[in-house]
């Protein structure tokens, strides 16, 4: 069975620690302009993943991925029956 995972959004200092950072996860995006990246981590570790990422010098801020939470269920309405337009 498939375990479930959560993308994290971590944010470094310099572009020199994205390959250290690659150990703690699965590494997905990074954008070095910005400087951060996604990497996806097990559900079950994600508050010591998150702890032991916010000891580091050079991570100043790791933010977990909103996505779960998010309604991704849309209502079934007709929306044609609203529109009032004389064609």
């Amino acid at each position: 069975m498939l375990e479930k995972r959560i993308g994290i959004y971590i944010y470094f200092k310099q572009n020199k620690f994205i390959r250290q950072l690659k150990r703690y996860g699965h590494l997905i995006y990074v954008n070095k302009e910005k400087k951060y990246l996604l990497l996806y981590i097990y559900e079950t570790d994600l508050s010591q993943t998150m702890e032991a990422l916010n000891r580091l010098k050079y991570v100043s801020d790791v933010v977990a991925s909103e996505y779960p939470n998010i309604k991704r269920e849309y209502g079934t309405e007709n929306f044609e029956s609203k529109d009032y337009r004389v064609i």
